[in-house]
């Protein structure tokens, strides 16, 4: 009986859906069709993309971070660099969920909560980005930064030897 009321209450979304979108039957399945007829042989968009998940992957790839001053009127915008291996990644990210599903007696009664970050605490996320330097040194920040596959014409001091 309950399958029966959800089955109709489905239903009724679905035609609701097409009747407050000016859809008929006919014509949602027309747009569905055109819509998974569209491929694309040679997007650079997607080339573009895959050549940089490429390249992010890459544990061993050296990468050129310039770290970017939040001053205002700063005599340069640009307060140094760093040589890296590997890839900057975000500070606050995490090998575990972030949040789990925890059900009382009855799956009707489940809710999401927080888990604990990988390091076991609760609360904020750490803000900023981190990433080690060629000779292994952790270096997180805060500061926006320009990141480059080969060393930019910009005159500025290294930052770790």
């Amino acid at each position: 009986m309950r399958s029966r009321i959800t089955a109709a209450i489905a239903s009724l979304a679905v035609i609701a859906a097409l009747a407050l979108t000016g859809c008929t039957s006919s014509e949602y399945d027309q747009r569905r069709d055109d819509q998974n007829s569209v491929t694309l042989d040679n997007s650079l968009g997607i080339s573009n993309q895959e050549e940089r998940l490429e390249r992010e992957e890459d544990p061993n790839a050296i990468r050129y971070v310039y770290l970017m001053s939040k001053t205002a009127g700063a005599e340069s915008p640009i307060v140094g660099y760093y040589v890296i291996k590997g890839k900057v990644s975000p500070a606050g990210t995490q090998l575990a969920p972030e949040q789990e599903i925890i059900c009382r007696s009855t799956a009707e009664s489940c809710q999401a909560v927080d888990s604990a970050k990988d390091d076991g605490t609760y609360g904020a996320s750490d803000e900023g980005s981190f990433f080690f330097t060629s000779d292994g040194v952790l270096v997180e920040t805060t500061l926006d930064y320009i990141q480059s596959d080969a060393p930019l014409a910009i005159d500025v001091p290294r930052l770790s030897e």
